[in-house]
C-alpha cells in the first residue's frame, strides 16, 4: 500500500509528517478558519519543503526527513510542488491495509483471537436457513451464487475497512464506527450542507431495521424450535403461546445495560452452537440423496428469495470494523478476514447444499425444524439437543443484536428528555420493553421463518453488506486513482445490491402474502 504521510500540527503552526530519513514540512499558504466540526477541509492548499538532515530548521523542529526521490515517486509529486487537497490520497491495495499512524499497537487482541471472532461473528441464524435458500435456487445455481455472494461480501468488508483507515488518517482518529465512516466519506467529496448527516442517518436507519429484524426472527426461531421439543415430549403447545412466555424473559434480559454481565451466557451459547452445527453436518452427511437433485431454480423470481436468505447469512460486516480497531497488528487484518471468511463460506456451502440434497422440496426455513424429533427413539436425542442448544444460543444472541439497535435509538431520544436521570431510566425501560413486545408481535404475524429471514436480508442486510461499502469507498478514493476498472466494479456491486434489495423485498412480500392467505383459508 502506498502510504500517505499523516499530517500533525506542531507548536509553530506548521504541519509536519514523519516518514523515513527526511521530513516534509507543510506550511499553509494562508490561514484557515477554525473547524466548527470534525470533518476534513477538502479545499485547503499547502506547499511542501524538503528539509535535509543537516538543516538547522529540521533539527529545531525535531523531525525526521523523507527521501525526496522516494517521496516524489511514491506520491506523484516533487519537492516544492503544491500538494493536492487533504482529502485526496492514492487508493491503496485492499490486501495491504492498515491505519498509517497505527500500524502496530502495544495492546489489543491477537491474530488468532481476531480469526476466532470473525468466524464466530459470521455464523449464526443465517447458516441454518441456507438449505431453504438452496431450495429456491437449486443445487448448481445455488452453490455458484453462494460463492459469488461470499466473495462480494468479503470484498465489501475490505473496502469498508480501507475507507475507514483513510478517514482515520485525515481526522487523526483511532477508530470510527460504520455510521461515522459513512458521514465522513460523503464529507470528503460533497460539501452540501446536510448531505453527510443524511447519509449517516440512513446507515443508522438500516442498522436499526436489520438488528430489530434479527430480534423478531429470533422470536420465531425460539418459539418454533421449542414447540417441536415440547411436541417430542408429548406436550402440544402452539408456538404463539411460547412467544408470550418468552416475552417477559427477554424483557428482563434487555434491561441489563452492561453486556459484560451476560458475557458468560454468550460464551456458552457459542460453544453449544458450534456443537450443534457439527451434529447437523453429521446427520446430513448420512442422509444425502444425490439422484434427481434439482440443479436450477423453478422460476427466475425464486432467485430474488435466494438473494435475501444468502445476504442475511453473510451480514457480519458490523463485526469487522470493531475487530480491526482492537487488533495488535492491523496490517494482518485483510489476510485474517479472507482466511476466516473462507472457512465460514465453506460451512455455508456444506450446510446449504447438503441440507437441500437431504430434504429436497420439504426443506423448512430452519434446518433444525427438519431434524427428527421423536424422543422415544434414542438415536434422535442428539437432534432434540440441537434444537435446545440453538435456542439457548439464539436467546443470548438476541441481547447482543438488541444492544446494537438500542445504542442508536436511546441517545436520539435522550436528547429530548433533558438531564433528568429518573426520566431517562423510565423511558429507557419502557422503550426496551416496547421494542421486545413489538418484535414478538411481528414474529406472531409472520410465522414463516424462512421468508422472514429473506425479507430482513433483502431489505436491511443487502444495504449494509453490499450497497453502502462501495459507495463509501468511491466517495473517499474517487479522485485518487487514475484507473476506471475499480470504479466500474464498485458501481456494479452497488447496482447488484440495489437490484437484489428491490426484487428480493418485492418477491418476499408477495410470497408472504400468499402464504398468509393460504393459512387463513
Amino acid at each position: 500500500m502506498d502510504k500517505v504521510p499523516l499530517l500533525q500540527s506542531n507548536a509553530s503552526g506548521r504541519s509536519k509528517t514523519r516518514s523515513g530519513s527526511h521530513s516534509v514540512v507543510f506550511v499553509p499558504k494562508k490561514p484557515t478558519a477554525p473547524a466548527t466540526h470534525d470533518l476534513a477541509s477538502s479545499d485547503s492548499e499547502e506547499t511542501c519543503q524538503i528539509l535535509e538532515n543537516d538543516d538547522p530548521v529540521a533539527r529545531s523542529l525535531g523531525v525526521d526527513v523523507v527521501d525526496p526521490q522516494n517521496f516524489g515517486r511514491r506520491h506523484g509529486r516533487e519537492s516544492g510542488r503544491k500538494l493536492p487537497p487533504r482529502g485526496v490520497s492514492p487508493a491503496p491495495a485492499l490486501l495491504s491495509s492498515s491505519k498509517l499512524a497505527y500500524g502496530r499497537r502495544t495492546a489489543g487482541i491477537s491474530d488468532a483471537e481476531t480469526l476466532l471472532h470473525i468466524v464466530k461473528g459470521n455464523i449464526g441464524t443465517g447458516i441454518i436457513g441456507l438449505p431453504y435458500a438452496f431450495m429456491f435456487a437449486g443445487f448448481a445455481v445455488g452453490f455458484a451464487s453462494m460463492v459469488l455472494v461470499c466473495v462480494v461480501a468479503v470484498y465489501c468488508m475490505l473496502m469498508l475497512v480501507q475507507a475507514s483507515h483513510r478517514l482515520c488518517d485525515l481526522h487523526n482518529k483511532q477508530q470510527l464506527d460504520y455510521a461515522t465512516t459513512a458521514e465522513l466519506s460523503i464529507a470528503v467529496r460533497f460539501t452540501r450542507a446536510g448531505l453527510p448527516k443524511l447519509f449517516r442517518r440512513t446507515v443508522n436507519a438500516f442498522l436499526i431495521i436489520t438488528q430489530l429484524g434479527f430480534t423478531a426472527i429470533y422470536f420465531v426461531f425460539i418459539s418454533k424450535n421449542m414447540a417441536q421439543v415440547l411436541e417430542a415430549m408429548r406436550y402440544d403447545l402452539d408456538y404463539h403461546y411460547l412467544i408470550l412466555i418468552f416475552i417477559p424473559v427477554l424483557i428482563v434480559g434487555v434491561w441489563i445495560r452492561d453486556l459484560k454481565q451476560i458475557a458468560i451466557f454468550s460464551g456458552i451459547g457459542n460453544v453449544l452452537q458450534s456443537i450443534s452445527i457439527v451434529i447437523i453436518l453429521y446427520y446430513l452427511c448420512g442422509h444425502l440423496h444425490w439422484s434427481d437433485t434439482r440443479l436450477y431454480p423453478k422460476k427466475v423470481s425464486d432467485m430474488a428469495l435466494f438473494f435475501g436468505l444468502a445476504v442475511f447469512s453473510v451480514e457480519g460486516i458490523g463485526v469487522v470494523m470493531p475487530l480491526e480497531n482492537d487488533m495488535k497488528k492491523p496490517r494482518h487484518f485483510p489476510a485474517i478476514v479472507i482466511g476466516g471468511m473462507s472457512f465460514v463460506s465453506t460451512l455455508f456451502l456444506l450446510v446449504g447444499s447438503f441440507g437441500f440434497i437431504c430434504f429436497r422440496e420439504d426443506t423448512l426455513g430452519s434446518i433444525t425444524l427438519n431434524l427428527p424429533g421423536d424422543s422415544h427413539d434414542p438415536n434422535n436425542l442428539p437432534y432434540i439437543y440441537v434444537k435446545l442448544f440453538f435456542t439457548f444460543a439464539i436467546m443470548s444472541s438476541y441481547l447482543v443484536q438488541f444492544y446494537v439497535a438500542i445504542q442508536i435509538i436511546e441517545p436520539f431520544i435522550f436528547k429530548r428528555l433533558g438531564d433528568s436521570e429518573r426520566k431517562r431510566a423510565l423511558v429507557s425501560h419502557a422503550l426496551r420493553a416496547g421494542l421486545v413486545i413489538g418484535a414478538a408481535g411481528l414474529a406472531a404475524g409472520v410465522p414463516n421463518l424462512g421468508l422472514f429471514i429473506s425479507l430482513v436480508g433483502a431489505l436491511g442486510s443487502s444495504a449494509l453488506a453490499i450497497i453502502f461499502p462501495p459507495i463509501i469507498h468511491m466517495a473517499v478514493f474517487w479522485n485518487d486513482h487514475p484507473g476506471v476498472l475499480w470504479k466500474i466494479r464498485n458501481i456494479l456491486i452497488a447496482f447488484i445490491g440495489i437490484l437484489g434489495m428491490v426484487t428480493g423485498t418485492y418477491a418476499t412480500v408477495v410470497e408472504l402474502i400468499e402464504t398468509l392467505a393460504d393459512e387463513h383459508k
